[in-house]
């Protein structure tokens, strides 16, 4: 490791690539999973091209959200004490507004604002070596802290938790996790049939017990090195919720209900959820699954990865063999593609992702040759082999698909490679540059925690 302010040496790497046992060492090495040649013409059959045009004509708004997060140090004498803080980033499309302002010569500032707006939530928890005022434990700390983050209410409405609430019920009538007290792990059930407040008492110990601690973030707190594995992990599963959130706002309000059929949510990344929240992944399938007759649109775009990767690295190969990919046509990856050509097979599920997935993947070649992999809800309502067989890998199952297709086309910008409008926009408002903005955040936490 370098001092601080030490640069590194620029031409060690010379010293490295030279050196005879490295040289030796790699002969021993070989890539755990190769991938066979593309088969270029059975490959190009496997797309199909679609007629999208004005698919997506009744959507009017888009609403995504972004999360960026970072660890602060809360002393220069102790800079083992860390504050995390996540942004998310809420932003809504008008998408009459960008056809407006596409048509336009010139940009105007104000059409511009007008076209989307965003709003920021701040999840600010105690880190590695920081608890609460009150003197609770590091896990006691987050857990509160998490627990009061997801008691706001992002629109006005429903709180976070109510949302979870009403997910884990649309799937199950009672829940269990264990008591979070370390020294306890009693199991803990509520029956949400009778549930009447998310804040409970285990019976054993005394311990506060959460609704919130049935996601097990707290699991995730390593007291020796931090929170970052739990900002990521609190990160994606509040993407989700905040999405469902304003489904569930605009479902209960009788005058903007009809909107939700004019409206796609896209979730930043796949319909998944990992690590310890992992489970929560089945609850959404099955309420997803539940409000399909409500009409509107959900799916997630995934930016980068190994499918990502496949798909820049295929047009290529294609077009070395002299076969170009159409201009709006897709493939949906199922296994059989994705363990050949991707990756190789898992030995512990079935299928891929199936602790964790709640979509299905494709790839998209859009109309101007943009390249989009993209995750659309399971059309069934729990995972099962018939439902594999039978549903999830044919794409006729998929009712929104030419939607998000053709709405892929009016929001694409050219702004990054292969990005759309409204995640480029939360993406904007929601990440904290490391340079300044770190150190303006660290500015700001060190001198109002020595205030109080």
């Amino acid at each position: 490791m370098p001092y601080i302010n030490e640069f590194s040496n620029k031409i060690s790497h010379e010293r490295i690539i030279k050196n005879p046992k490295v040289i030796e060492k790699l002969k021993e090495f070989k890539i755990a999973y190769e991938v066979p040649a593309l088969q270029g013409d059975d490959i190009i059959k496997l797309f199909q091209q679609v007629k999208v045009e004005k698919a997506s004509h009744g959507i009017k708004f888009v609403f995504t959200v972004d999360s960026s997060s970072v660890e602060i140090p809360l002393n220069n004498n102790i800079p083992s004490a860390t504050v995390g803080i996540v942004n998310f980033s809420v932003s809504i499309v008008d998408l009459e507004e960008k056809s407006s302002l596409a048509s336009s010569e010139f940009i105007d500032p104000q059409k511009f604002n007008d076209m989307f707006n965003s709003s920021l939530l701040t999840f600010v928890t105690p880190g590695h070596n920081v608890i609460l005022k009150n003197n609770l434990s590091p896990i006691q700390s987050i857990r509160l802290a998490l627990y009061e983050f997801f008691s706001q209410k992002p629109f006005n409405s429903l709180s976070l938790l109510d949302t979870l609430y009403i997910i884990l019920k649309s799937k199950d009538d009672k829940i269990s996790f264990l008591c979070p007290n370390p020294e306890c792990h009693r199991n803990i059930e509520w029956d949400l049939n009778s549930l009447n407040s998310y804040v409970g008492k285990c019976p054993t110990c005394g311990e506060d017990i959460y609704l919130s601690d049935w996601l097990r973030l707290h699991e995730a707190l390593d007291e020796e090195w931090g929170t970052g594995s739990i900002l990521s992990r609190f990160s994606q599963v509040n993407e989700h919720l905040v999405v469902l959130n304003l489904i569930q706002t605009i479902q209960n309000n009788s005058f903007l209900r009809n909107l939700l059929k004019n409206t796609a949510f896209i979730i930043d990344g796949p319909l998944a959820l990992y690590g310890e929240p992992a489970k929560l992944h089945a609850h959404i399938l099955q309420y997803l699954h539940q409000l399909k007759s409500e009409g509107f649109v959900y799916f997630g775009i995934i930016k980068s990865g190994r499918l990502k990767d496949h798909f820049t690295i295929l047009e290529e190969k294609l077009k070395q063999q002299g076969i170009n990919i159409p201009y709006n046509s897709f493939m949906l990856v199922n296994d059989e593609y994705r363990f050949k050509y991707v990756q190789k097979r898992p030995k512990r599920n079935k299928y891929f992702g199936q602790e964790v997935l709640y979509g299905q993947d494709f790839l998209f070649y859009s109309d101007k040759g943009k390249k989009y992999v993209l995750s659309l809800p399971y059309p069934v309502p729990e995972k099962t082999d018939v439902a594999f067989k039978e549903y999830i890998f044919k794409h006729e199952a998929y009712d929104t698909l030419p939607v998000v297709l053709d709405l892929l086309n009016r929001i694409s910008i050219d702004l990054y490679e292969d990005a759309v409008l409204p995640i480029a926009l939360a993406h904007k408002f929601a990440s904290i540059s490391l340079n300044p903005g770190v150190k303006i955040l660290e500015i700001f936490t060190k001198s109002y925690v020595k205030q109080q």
